[in-house]
């Protein structure tokens, strides 16, 4: 990814999954994660967990 996709990555995370997952544990939030990527073949090997720390960092640090 080019540091502009990065940062377009990051504010579209902050724009439309932290104020859905401020409320969630940390389990659901894998578990959504899982449903989308067996929805979604082809997302790239390795696109979950780049989300899901994503997701934490900014939930945990405010990030956003």
């Amino acid at each position: 990814m080019t540091q502009e996709e990065i940062k377009e990555f990051k504010e579209t995370i902050a724009r439309t999954i932290i104020p859905i997952v401020q409320n969630m544990t940390e389990e659901q939030i894998r578990d959504i994660i899982k449903i989308v990527e067996k929805e979604h073949k082809d997302l790239p090997d390795g696109f979950g967990n780049m989300l899901y720390e994503q997701i934490l960092i900014m939930k945990y640090n405010g990030r956003h």
